[in-house]
């Protein structure tokens, strides 16, 4: 699917969602299943204990909170401008942080997507904040973020 500026454009979370989920399947970010099947494990994805599906914009993040509420695993899926994709992750991250999370974790393939987590480490408002982010043996990358109160 082509990027759509959502200051344009705003799409639905359905349209959203295969967009980005057929990106990642094009470029085999995703495994050898048909499309149909991954899309419905997404929505599904969405409805466990202890997760929410929020759209911010033309990006979508899905995350899954522990008993407590103060550590996530969240993934994203986007078919935003980088520039949008930036902001809405900021809003999202802001909200989690207020809501009482301290720790997130995510998973992620696109070497684009190190970039958008180093962007949001360099602001000055997340200076007291901690990130760290591997490589996975099996391939891909694991950011781990600490979010301190100040």
């Amino acid at each position: 699917m082509a990027i759509v500026n959502s200051k344009e454009n705003k799409l639905s979370m359905p349209e959203v969602m295969a967009g980005a989920l057929g990106d990642m399947k094009k470029a085999g970010q995703l495994p050898d299943y048909p499309f149909e099947a991954i899309l419905l494990a997404t929505v599904q994805e969405g409805s466990m204990p202890n997760t929410t599906v929020e759209q911010i914009g033309n990006s979508v993040f899905i995350t899954h909170y522990n008993e407590d509420k103060t550590e996530v695993a969240m993934r994203a899926l986007n078919v935003d401008t980088a520039r949008n994709y930036l902001d809405n992750s900021l809003e999202y991250i802001r909200n989690l942080a207020k809501s009482g999370v301290d720790r997130m974790t995510s998973d992620f393939d696109d070497k684009r997507i190190l970039q958008l987590f180093k962007s949001i480490a360099n602001r000055e408002e997340f200076a007291h904040w901690g990130m760290k982010v591997y490589n996975k043996e099996g391939g891909g990358m694991r950011a781990f973020v600490v979010m301190p109160k100040e």
